[in-house]
């Protein structure tokens, strides 16, 4: 996923930080109770101790009064719908310094264009001007390039893009990821019984990744598993699902992890073609966010979701404030702000930063439900399952509220 949109417990916060707004929000943000997350250190323990010495001037829109300096890079002039998603995660960032980060941090954002050598150009110039810590960049390809600052300067990087390749310790990806939910699904799906299924997915990044997770859990519990891969345009679904019928056949269970049109396309052309799909689980992912519920050919579907509970409340805030609905991303940049201002907060700024304590093994549960940042750079996230009764999504097994003790 390149230069495109990529998809795609518990210290409390203190009464005085809130000021009313978390009890109106939920609390957004908990972490563990001690001071380094009960996570001791070591050795290898990357730690941001270099004084960070803050020039006068920094370029960008700042926001904020804090003695830590944080940029949030963005792409606000990227073409298509990037600079949208940039303003979302924008707006969502300065709810969380108004909730938490005013006191904490100065915020200052800047612009990457959506380019790789744009956001390496203004990562230098944040490392320069004193930042502590990087939030973004949205793409794989900014990720990359400005992470080639970043890691020599021993500036940890909390970055949007869900590619994963990018991931390493220090550059952490706080997104949602295919592998994530893919596990999270099959998983489910297993325990339900179901073993035999049929994964149509798409000829490309992501298609391969789901296939590998896909494959390692199903090789774990004792599922079968057949792979029918499409482009994403009619002709190349319909000629798909033509090839899949002998697999489909056999089958108890359909994964198709598209969102949007293309599970009902892709259940209606089996239809067309009089290919049964009676007693078989349709399986989905966290793209049927973008799905119509009210389809009836995704009746009794199951898909993993991210966990609403605490999202619903900050839905409501960030309406009344820009007069528009949020997305996942606008979750995404109040939970990436008040990560950082809450390890400042709570560590000083000289330890805030360091491996041991960002990698929390309990994790954190923010507007978009408990996650965790793992050593590989990538981040682990409880999530729900839902079934579509009705036209409606209806709960079937709860995300979970804490973590195992291991990572993943």
């Amino acid at each position: 996923m390149r230069q495109n949109l990529e998809y795609k417990q518990p210290l409390r916060f203190s009464k005085a930080v809130g000021r009313g707004l978390v009890i109106a929000t939920s609390l957004f943000l908990v972490a563990c109770q001690s001071s380094n997350f009960g996570v001791s250190g070591t050795q290898n323990d990357q730690q941001n101790n270099t004084p960070r010495v803050l020039s006068a001037n920094p370029k960008g829109d700042v926001f904020g009064q804090g003695t830590v300096r944080v940029a949030l890079l963005l792409p606000k002039s990227a073409a298509g719908n990037g600079a949208a998603v940039a303003n979302e995660i924008r707006n969502g960032a300065l709810l969380a310094m108004s909730d938490f980060g005013n006191k904490t941090l100065q915020l200052v954002i800047k612009d990457t264009a959506g380019q790789a050598s744009s956001a390496q150009g203004v990562a230098n110039e944040a490392v320069l001007e004193g930042s502590s810590a990087i939030i973004g960049p949205l793409f794989s390809g900014s990720v990359s390039a400005a992470s080639g600052i970043t890691q020599p300067a021993n500036v940890t990087m909390f970055a949007f893009s869900t590619d994963t390749s990018v991931a390493k310790r220090g550059v952490y990806l706080i997104s949602f990821t295919p592998q994530g939910d893919t596990k999270r699904m099959i998983t489910f799906a297993a325990s339900k019984g179901r073993r035999s299924v049929l994964a149509l997915l798409p000829n490309n990044a992501e298609g391969a990744l789901r296939e590998s997770v896909l494959k390692k859990v199903a090789a774990t519990s004792g599922m079968v598993v057949s792979v029918v891969k499409y482009d994403r345009n009619a002709e190349s679904i319909r000629s798909a699902i033509g090839a899949s019928s002998s697999q489909l056949e056999g089958a108890d269970s359909i994964y198709i992890p598209d969102g949007g049109p293309v599970p009902g396309i892709m259940l209606s052309t089996m239809k067309e073609l009089g290919l049964s799909i009676k007693g078989k689980q349709v399986l989905g992912s966290g793209n049927w966010e973008t799905v119509k519920l009210s389809d009836r050919s995704l009746s009794g579907a199951l898909y993993p979701k991210r966990d609403i509970s605490n999202f619903t409340a900050f839905a409501q805030r960030y309406q009344t404030t820009y007069n528009s609905k949020p997305g996942v991303q606008a979750a995404l940049g109040y939970d990436a702000v008040t990560l950082v201002s809450e390890l400042v907060r709570q560590n000083g700024a000289k330890r805030a930063f360091s491996s041991s304590v960002i990698e929390n093994r309990r994790g954190f549960t923010g507007t978009n439900g408990l996650f965790r940042l793992l050593s590989n750079g990538t981040t682990e996230r409880g999530l729900a399952i839902y079934q579509i009764n009705n036209g409606r999504e209806q709960l079937v097994s709860p995300a979970p509220k804490t973590f195992s003790r291991s990572g993943s």
